[in-house]
């Protein structure tokens, strides 16, 4: 693999930055340089990238959009040379805060988890893969409001259905699973991905209340393990989930926060590309928290925990070869780059660059 990666790093708009940018990664020595601004958006908090490696598609999470109270989703298109995005087009999000989304792997649809209306969208790709394909209009608009009861777990965080995130199946794509943080359920929908695009609830996964389910991965090795980190109450689970009932059992669940220790908001979860080391970001005392994957049986093992380097490590992402993890501090604006050792699965941090309220990074080949 060539030793220069392209990285896109996006981000809230509330200070010095107004927008995503992009950055060179030398995977010889574990260092970022920055390229500039890609293009200018309104708090671009989340993306996902298009299997036509053309294609970036961008929540906006913000309240109202063009006179509705809601956020909007964005597609840009890649200028290769460069790497500048240009803006295609945008549409309502479906709800206020979008905060994720997800591209399907047929690459026609755009599914999006709005937190604070607490819906999830899904929005068809126009023409997907030509210059300028652009995202129509949505299909699909769940509201958990008309689902589910608030937990009340945590009463300050969930008063009402609060979706973080919307993920497929890797076997089928005939599921979308949609963590809602607000009443402490996983949802399990049927997505219709080759006609309507539209989404319909199948069953339910239920947690302890106070527990703020957030995001979820699903090992590359075991497709049918899945691993999900609850922000309120700082654990990881297994999950194994049978694709013919479509449905989700617990085969574990741990706490990734050391001995004691509780106030902390649980963020971002992910898988080295062997399968072999699961890891998972802490806000508060600013860890990220390294587990060992039991070939055989899926379980998870503690490692031991790796300072981030900065403060609210909301979002990081591992390169596509396994060696190297970028974590994004939001609130002391950095990035760390940590080397990942390939026996034991533990951080050494190998380089830091500032950036303004990182929110999401990604590597776009």
């Amino acid at each position: 693999m060539n030793k220069n990666m392209s990285v896109y790093v996006s981000g809230y708009t509330t200070d010095k930055s107004i927008g995503i940018y992009q950055y060179n990664f030398d995977s010889s020595t574990g260092v970022l340089t920055p390229k500039g601004l890609a293009a200018e958006a309104l708090h671009p908090s989340y993306f996902c990238l298009h299997k036509s490696n053309q294609h970036m598609y961008v929540v906006n999470e913000i309240t109202g959009f063009q006179g509705q109270e809601t956020g909007s989703v964005s597609s840009y298109t890649r200028n290769k040379e460069t790497g500048e995005l240009r803006l295609i087009n945008q549409q309502p999000s479906g709800g206020e805060d979008p905060c994720y989304v997800t591209c399907d792997a047929t690459g026609n649809y755009i599914l999006v988890a709005n937190y604070t209306s607490g819906t999830t969208s899904v929005f068809p790709i126009i023409s997907p893969g030509s210059p300028e394909s652009s995202i129509g209009e949505a299909v699909s608009i769940s509201n958990h409001a008309d689902l589910y009861q608030p937990s009340g777990g945590v009463p300050a965080r969930q008063e009402g259905p609060h979706v973080h995130s919307i993920d497929l199946d890797p076997i089928t794509q005939h599921y979308a699973f949609a963590n809602d943080l607000g009443c402490d359920v996983l949802a399990t929908y049927k997505f219709d991905r080759q006609h309507t695009g539209k989404l319909t609830l199948h069953s339910t996964f239920e947690f302890p209340k106070g527990s703020g389910p957030r995001h979820l991965k699903f090992a590359p090795n075991h497709n049918n393990f899945c691993y999900l980190v609850t922000e309120l109450s700082n654990d990881v689970y297994m999950l194994e989930f049978d694709s013919y009932e479509g449905k989700f059992r617990k085969i574990q669940q741990i706490y990734a926060l050391p001995e004691g220790e509780k106030e902390n908001l649980g963020s971002e979860i992910d898988i080295t590309p062997n399968g072999k080391f699961l890891y998972v970001s802490m806000r508060g005392y600013d860890l990220i928290t390294i587990f060992e994957i039991d070939e055989r049986t899926g379980k998870l093992s503690l490692v031991g925990h790796q300072d981030t380097g900065g403060k609210h490590p909301r979002h990081f992402t591992i390169d596509p070869t396994g060696s190297y993890l970028l974590v994004g501090n939001k609130d002391s604006d950095n990035i760390v780059v940590f080397k990942i050792n390939q026996k034991t699965g533990t951080l050494t941090q190998v380089s830091s660059i500032k950036h303004v309220q990182p929110t999401c990074i990604q590597f776009w080949e």
